[in-house]
């Protein structure tokens, strides 16, 4: 049984994220704004990247992306997709999205077409909510240690595993120094160097919080049990 104070916790959690998402000029974190419009002569399934990804601006190697895959994956190339429901996943795991209707995926290997290895990058700018203190999201990763990467104004975040589902883990990270500016949200992959391996992380259900993550130490059993189940609560009023 939980404790009551951190059932408390876990209902400041719910107020804090709503109130946290109303205030704050990001958009999309969820990525469910999806609008997918085919390129035209190209057989390999690319979407607008605009529509497909509002608010967001992805690059590969430094290079902006025009399109991106729909339902499908690069076999050795650094790109972004966006994946449906309906995907059948070719890579690792189970099958379809991490939460919703549409899930993003980044790919690090080598640019498309080359044998040079390219990050990849998914961006944002927006205003920091005035009361958060944490930015929260889900993610699968296939990659070495070191090479997801999640800056905010610039600054590398310290990233803490929360929880998680079959398809997912829930990260964490302390960001109240930002809170109440306007800053860039990055998450780079970094392709390995030398390239052997594809690196791929699946991204969805990005959140800025006004409650505080605490430190490893600090984060008992039952703590880490009011967050989640906090965070599950949000979910379902949403």
């Amino acid at each position: 049984m939980i404790p009551r104070k951190y059932l408390v916790l876990c209902a400041a959690i719910c107020c804090c994220a709503v109130a946290a998402r109303a205030q704050g000029t990001f958009q999309n974190l969820g990525f469910e704004s999806a609008t997918l419009v085919p390129i035209s002569g190209n057989s390999s399934s690319p979407v607008q990247f605009g529509p497909a990804f509002p608010g967001w601006t992805g690059s590969v190697g430094g290079v902006q992306l025009s399109g991106a895959l729909y339902n499908e994956v690069y076999l050795d190339s650094s790109g972004i997709s966006v994946v449906d429901q309906g995907w059948a996943n070719p890579l690792a795991g189970p099958s379809g999205t991490i939460e919703g209707n549409y899930t993003a995926i980044l790919q690090a290997g080598w640019a498309l077409g080359t044998f040079t290895p390219a990050d990849t990058s998914l961006s944002q700018m927006g205003l920091v909510p005035a009361a958060a203190r944490s930015l929260l999201f889900r993610a699968d990763v296939y990659a070495n240690p070191g090479a997801f990467v999640v800056t905010l104004g610039g600054q590398a975040l310290s990233l803490f595993p929360l929880g998680g589902g079959t398809n997912y883990t829930l990260y964490g990270a302390d960001i109240h120094a930002l809170a109440g500016q306007t800053a860039e949200l990055d998450f780079t992959l970094i392709a390995q160097r030398p390239h052997m391996d594809n690196y791929v992380v699946f991204l969805d259900s990005i959140q800025f919080s006004g409650i505080a993550i605490p430190e490893p130490g600090v984060l008992g059993l039952s703590a880490l049990g009011a967050i989640l189940l906090g965070w599950r609560f949000w979910h379902k009023r949403g």
